[in-house]
């Protein structure tokens, strides 16, 4: 008899299938965000460019800080404190800015920017050279922001230019430079990141580790690098918040409540918690789709306190199927 043993070869995918494996969640996430705008749309008498401006304004620093978190959870880390984060940056702008003309706040907008990042790739930084879990380190920082924020403004305060409010998030019924502004954090830091040497050592480390490193990617260094692009996004998130509130609020309990919002986001969005899939785009819709909750709750006479409830739920849900779906495919 003879020993050998035969292999059945793979089943070769159609282009079809490849295309709903890759994209699938991100199609079906923007059509749910189309059939809710249609229903926000369909509980007001008019829907036109102010009600637009309120659901884009009012999303642009969830989304921009969902993408924080994503690049972290893609890199296969935690970054605790991105919502500690665009406290201490929206203080730290709107204690500069006050006063201040247009000019001098893009000015100390790039400096914000800089310091969030620097703060960022610091944590990175101090979890790979002591070899402490970023998640803690992440957390231990995300304790210490909102303090300095609150020695920065003492409470409540600051402002910043009328012209920065009009340029970032847009006048009454002017949602262009909301999207905007979300657009250039997709295209011109994401795309190119992504597709760059380091966007594929983000997502190498993301998968795994030790084939990463035996590929000859630099872990270490990979990790503060997406720590980096992480705190330049959050930054973004600090100055959209002061732009939208034309103020500086140090309550951590903020902070907290924009990091649930965007790990929500997150995960609604089709990026893997254990790291290394997904991408920044649907992080962005889904806050759009959350943040419609509340306004599609108070529409239907539900007070719009419970969104929360709905959101845990549609969280717990999008993991539950996420999870069969993996299942399936390491079955498959």
């Amino acid at each position: 008899m003879s020993d050998t043993v035969l292999t059945a070869l793979p089943t070769p995918s159609t282009p079809l299938a490849r295309f709903r494996t890759r994209y699938g969640w991100l199609v079906a996430i923007a059509a749910l965000l189309v059939v809710m705008l249609a229903w926000r749309a369909s509980q007001v008498p008019v829907f036109g460019g102010f009600q637009v401006r309120t659901i884009a304004a009012g999303s642009l620093a969830v989304g921009l800080l969902a993408m924080s978190a994503a690049v972290v959870i893609i890199a296969g880390g935690f970054n605790f404190a991105v919502g500690s984060m665009l406290v201490f940056i929206n203080c730290f702008s709107a204690w500069l800015m006050q006063g201040r003309d247009l000019l001098v706040c893009l000015l100390i907008a790039v400096l914000s920017i800089v310091v969030a990042a620097a703060v960022s790739a610091l944590i990175g930084w101090i979890s790979v050279v002591s070899g402490i879990p970023d998640i803690v380190v992440s957390l231990a920082v995300s304790f210490a922001l909102p303090g300095v924020a609150l020695l920065l403004l003492g409470g409540p305060g600051g402002g910043t230019s009328p012209a920065f409010v009009d340029l970032v998030v847009g006048g009454f019924s002017n949602p262009w430079p909301s999207l905007i502004w979300l657009a250039v954090a997709l295209l011109v830091v994401w795309v190119p990141l992504r597709r760059s040497r380091i966007g594929k050592a983000i997502y190498a480390i993301g998968s795994s580790r030790p084939a990463a490193f035996l590929s000859g990617v630099d872990v270490g260094r990979t990790k503060i690098i997406a720590y980096a692009f992480s705190g330049v996004l959050a930054g973004m998130a600090g100055l959209a918040t002061t732009a939208y509130t034309a103020s500086g609020e140090p309550r951590a309990s903020i902070g907290l409540s924009m990091l649930l919002s965007a790990v929500a986001s997150v995960v609604l969005g089709g990026v893997a918690l254990s790291g290394g899939v997904g991408g920044l785009l649907g992080p962005v819709l889904a806050a759009f789709v959350l943040s419609l909750i509340p306004a599609i709750m108070l529409g239907l006479g539900v007070d719009p306190n419970t969104a929360e409830t709905v959101r845990g739920v549609i969280l717990i849900a999008v993991v539950m199927v996420g999870g069969w779906v993996q299942l399936r495919r390491d079955h498959a």
